[in-house]
């Protein structure tokens, strides 16, 4: 109960984390009309695309392609993947410190997060896709021991793997 816990609540502190700055860079960005002043206040959105979202949060969200194409990442995201890329691949692991490599993959992560501007279903996507990655770095940080860091590493070369079944 105790490993869930912690990253069901990072978790949502991402998507909130997200969903501001979303809604920041949109204000700035946007001129609205009276009636989506009104509409902005109820939903805390300046776009078409952005109402979308307020109104499909993540958690209705599934992980899918984009009617049968990749999803778009922002380019303000793609270095801290190919970060996390980086780090598994060259990962030493006969005499790795697998909790060097977790603190750095998370650190990598956050800075995903911060970068994090996109909008709509491909954000909700994202966010799916995220939040399994996230847990599998906090199981990595939790490992009791290098075999079961091991595994996890392995879990976590999947999810990268998976990010590119479904974004470029």
């Amino acid at each position: 109960m105790k490993r869930l816990f912690i990253p069901a609540i990072m978790a949502v502190a991402i998507v909130a984390s997200c969903e501001k700055k979303n809604e920041q860079a949109e204000n700035v960005e946007n001129t609205t009309t009276t009636e989506q002043v009104a509409e902005n206040h109820d939903h805390h959105a300046t776009s078409d695309e952005h109402a979308t979202t307020a109104e499909h949060s993540t958690e209705g969200a599934t992980l899918e392609l984009d009617n049968g194409k990749k999803w778009k990442t922002n380019a303000e995201m793609l270095p801290f993947i190919n970060e996390q890329e980086k780090l598994l691949k060259n990962y030493d692991h006969a005499k790795g410190d697998y909790q060097k490599l977790a603190a750095n993959l998370a650190s990598a992560n956050d800075k995903l997060v911060q970068s994090c501007t996109m909008t709509g279903k491909s954000h909700d996507v994202l966010h799916v896709w995220l939040n399994d990655h996230l847990q599998f770095i906090n199981q990595l940080k939790n490992a009791a021991n290098k075999e079961e860091a091991e595994q996890t590493i392995a879990v976590l070369d999947n999810s990268m793997a998976k990010y590119h079944t479904y974004f470029e």
